[in-house]
C-alpha cells in the first residue's frame, strides 16, 4: 500500500528496517524516523538513532528522511523541555528535517516548529490543553456540531427522578426536556446532570443519566422550547471541551467516539 500510493511512512522499530531492506518497490519511500524522546509510546531511544540512520541510509528502498517525535505534555510551559534535549542528543550531527511539534507545540512552543508541524485537535477547533479558553484568542473554531431536538417533554413534581438509577430528583416543579441522543449515538454516558447543552438557543444542563438513545435536559431556562427545538450538544456555543471536562476525557475522544449511525452533513 505505502508503495502504491507513495505515501511516507514512520519508521519507529526495527521489524520496519527490515521489512524495507527487503521490499520490492517501484521507488523509494520516504520515511520519518521516529525518536522516543520520552512518551515511551512509539520510536528509538535517542542513543540508537544514528546507528539506525546510518542502517536506514544504506537500504535502496528508502528516500528522504526526516526525523520526529511527539510530545507526552506540550501544554505545559516546560513540557518539552527534557524531550527537546533528548531530541537534540539524538540529532546530533545529523543534517535533516525535523518534525517535531504536535498541536500544543504548534501553538505554544514555535522553538519547536522546525520543517514541519503535525497539528491534530486544533484542526477541528478544539483545545489541546483540555480547555477552550487556552485558544479563545487565536481565531481556531470547531468544526463539528453535534445536533439534535426535543422530542418529549415531562412537567415533574418536586421529588421525581428522572432517568436510569434516578440520580437526579426535582427538588422543586420541572420541565424536563427529552432529546433524541444518547451513547448509542457517541454522547458520552458518563455526562453528569450539569453537562452544558444549547436548547432553543439558550444554554441549560443535563439531568439524570444518558441513556442509549435519549438524554434529559433542564427548560427552565428555556420556557418557550417545546417539541422540536433545536439542541446543540456541542458547536459553536457549546465548547466540546466543556462536555469533555463534565465527562472526565477530552475533546479528541468526544469527535471520535460519533457513531456510524448519526447522520453527516458537511458544509
Amino acid at each position: 500500500m505505502l508503495d502504491q500510493y507513495r505515501l511516507t511512512t514512520s519508521v519507529h522499530s526495527n521489524w520496519q528496517i527490515k521489512a524495507l531492506q527487503q521490499a520490492k518497490l517501484r521507488a523509494p519511500l520516504d520515511i520519518y524516523l521516529k525518536v522516543n524522546s520520552g512518551m515511551n509510546r512509539l520510536g528509538f531511544m535517542p542513543e540508537r538513532v544514528h546507528t539506525v540512520w546510518q542502517q536506514l541510509r544504506a537500504i535502496s528502498n528508502v528516500g528522504e528522511m526526516t526525523l520526529m517525535s511527539h510530545f507526552a505534555e506540550a501544554e505545559n510551559p516546560q513540557g518539552i523541555v527534557e524531550p527537546m534535549r533528548r531530541i537534540e542528543q539524538a540529532a546530533e550531527g545529523l543534517d535533516c528535517p525535523r518534525s517535531l511539534a504536535n498541536s500544543a507545540a504548534t501553538l505554544w512552543h514555535p522553538e519547536a516548529h522546525f520543517d514541519w508541524v503535525r497539528p491534530g485537535i486544533v484542526l477541528y477547533g478544539a483545545s489541546p490543553s483540555g480547555q477552550w479558553q487556552d485558544i479563545a484568542n487565536t481565531g481556531l473554531k470547531p468544526v463539528m456540531t453535534l445536533r439534535s431536538e426535543i422530542i418529549g417533554v415531562q412537567n415533574l413534581r418536586p421529588g421525581e427522578a428522572i432517568g436510569y438509577g434516578g440520580l437526579y430528583r426535582t427538588t422543586q416543579e420541572q420541565r424536563i426536556g427529552i432529546v433524541a441522543c444518547g451513547y448509542a449515538d457517541g454522547y458520552p454516558r458518563v455526562a453528569p446532570s450539569g453537562t452544558p447543552v444549547l436548547v432553543d438557543g439558550v444554554r441549560t444542563t443535563t439531568v439524570g443519566r444518558v441513556s442509549m438513545d435519549m438524554l434529559a435536559v433542564d427548560l427552565t431556562p428555556c420556557p418557550q422550547a417545546g417539541i422540536g427545538a433545536p439542541v446543540e450538544l456541542w458547536g459553536k456555543e457549546i465548547k466540546i471541551d466543556d462536555v469533555a471536562a463534565s465527562s472526565g476525557t477530552v475533546g479528541y475522544e468526544l469527535m471520535c467516539a460519533l457513531a456510524p449511525r448519526v447522520p453527516v452533513v458537511t458544509l
